[in-house]
């Protein structure tokens, strides 16, 4: 039996509601907007994939990603979290300095509904002034935790200036129990040009699957590239 009240569950499926209906009309907007405003899916006609890496930098686990893709000649972009690089500023140099994009994905990676649009910007510009002393230049891209804007946020950060990734392809990576449980999902899931890959530079699984994912995805005719 439930513990919770009627209120509390009508309660929660509203804001489920709420909540996917923003992401409706987010998602619409890539239809209406340029892709230098908000990114969901890149060139359909190019023969290129873009990686992508959030929630780090890891000091356990970027390293090795970082390995597989300099021993592979791959290109990526990492979303990295402000308070993670501010702890390991030389792996934020290190990505730079092997032709990786960075942008920001906040300074501390609170859940959506636990920041307004004045304290995501706050923590967006933070997070730039951060990789600005770092590295002597800061990034206009911007990925939001979970992929979650509102229409307040979004409009904020558009007025910042900011250039907004989501992506199409979510193999859950910081979900899957085993590489080949992730390997599978890639199989399942073929990539394709254009394809905007979500994936998270803490998981072990990742570095483990991601040699084979490279690998695959060349000896299928596409490439790689970071984001511009």
């Amino acid at each position: 039996m439930s513990d919770q009240s009627p209120c509390q569950a009508v309660s929660k499926k509203r804001v489920f509601r709420k909540d996917r209906l923003r992401q409706a009309v987010l998602l619409a907007l890539r239809l209406v907007v340029p892709r230098s405003l908000l990114l969901v899916h890149g060139d359909k006609n190019s023969r290129v994939v873009h990686l992508t890496f959030d929630d780090g930098p890891s000091p356990e686990t970027t390293p090795r990603i970082l390995d597989v893709l300099r021993r592979q000649g791959v290109r990526a972009t990492f979303f990295v979290v402000g308070r993670q690089a501010a702890a390991h500023p030389e792996l934020i140099r290190r990505m730079a300095d092997e032709g990786h994009a960075i942008g920001g994905h906040t300074y501390s990676h609170h859940l959506p509904g636990q920041v307004n649009s004045r304290q995501l910007l706050d923590e967006v510009r933070r997070t730039d002034a951060l990789l600005q002393q770092i590295l002597g230049r800061g990034s206009r891209l911007f990925r939001p935790p979970f992929g979650k804007l509102t229409l307040g946020k979004l409009w904020r950060l558009w007025a910042d200036s900011r250039s907004i990734v989501l992506w199409n392809k979510d193999p859950r990576d910081f979900a899957a129990a085993s590489p080949d449980e992730l390997a599978a999902s890639f199989r399942e899931h073929s990539l394709a040009g254009g394809d905007v890959v979500l994936l998270h530079d803490t998981s072990a699984v990742t570095v483990a699957c991601l040699e084979e994912l490279i690998l695959q995805t060349l000896r299928s005719g596409l490439t790689f590239a970071p984001l511009a």
